[in-house]
This record gives C-alpha cells, structure tokens and sequence, in this order.
C-alpha cells in the first residue's frame, strides 16, 4: 500500500506541476491576443497568425489543466443527486460509472490519435483555418499528452475508489 501511495503521490505531484508550468501560458496567450487587437486596430495590419496561435494556445491551457482538474475534483457533477447517496453507493457509482463510461470513451479516443498524430506527421498537415498554415500534428501530440495524463489520473481515482470502497476512505 506504501508503494501504491507513493506512486500516487509521484503521478499527481507531476500532474499539478504541468497543470501549474502551462497555466502560464494563459500570459502568452493575453499578450498574442493583445498584439493581434492592437495591430488590427490600431495600426490596420492584422496578423496572419493570431487565430490559429490563440486557437492552439487556448487547447493547450485547457488540455494540460484536465488531469489536474481531476485530481482536485473540480470537474463538473451533479451533486444534487450525489450528495443524497451513502459514501458507499457514491463510491460503487463512481467505479461502475468509470468502468462504463470513463475508460471506454477516454481509450478508444487515445487509439484514434495515434494513428491520426503519426498521419498528420507524416503528409505534413497544415492548418486550414486561417492564412498562416502551421503544421497540425504538434497541436494533435500535446492534446494526446493532455488526454493520457488525464486517463493515467483517471485510472488513480479508479484504484483509489476501489481501495476507499473496499478498506475506507481513511486507506488513501
């Protein structure tokens, strides 16, 4: 149990410092935001490059915070239902609702990226929303990175679910 904690603790330390490290990106982003609003209003030169970098920097404040969000618990629930139920039956639906829901949609998602990362690397793909066209593929990899760290996270609260159900919450 000693060793299952201090895995825990090692996943979620890392997940709140990549949570922590990219929410600076957020100063990023205002300043790409705020250079796009005054080259197009003030100066009448609007950047070729703004949108898509507001695009990829918004996914990517977002996609890096998800794990961390779930450590924390601050995804959102419907409480009003929840907070009836015993700690024992929120319990047994948080692992079934895991099993049936969470784990299903989360892994099948992760099989589809692979190959569409390792396609979009491949032929070069570009962005076709705006007039810059960076390449696609390093947006895909990091949602990819976002999205397995928020698996991994998912499957500690699973465990740790299990192990509350079966010993107490006292045992994590």
């Amino acid at each position: 149990m000693d060793y299952f904690k201090k895995v825990c603790a090692g996943i979620e330390w890392f997940n709140e410092r990549v949570a922590k490290v990219s929410a600076w990106g957020i100063v990023v982003l205002i300043l790409v935001i705020s250079y796009e609003v005054v080259s197009r209003y003030v100066f009448n030169r609007p950047t070729i490059w703004s949108y898509e970098m507001s695009y990829f920097l918004s996914s990517f404040l977002i996609i890096m915070a998800m794990a961390y969000t779930l450590q924390t618990k601050n995804h959102v629930n419907i409480d009003i239902f929840y907070n009836k139920f015993s700690r024992k039956t929120q319990l047994i639906l948080s692992i079934i609702f895991t099993l049936v829901f969470f784990f299903p949609m989360w892994i099948l998602l992760i099989q589809v990226m692979i190959p569409n990362i390792m396609d979009s690397y491949h032929t070069g793909e570009k962005s076709s929303y705006g007039s810059w066209l960076p390449l696609i593929w390093p947006f895909k990899l990091w949602i990819f990175i976002g999205l397995l760290l928020f698996v991994i996270q998912g499957l500690l609260e699973f465990l740790k679910d299990i192990i509350r159900l079966v010993k107490g919450d006292d045992a994590i």
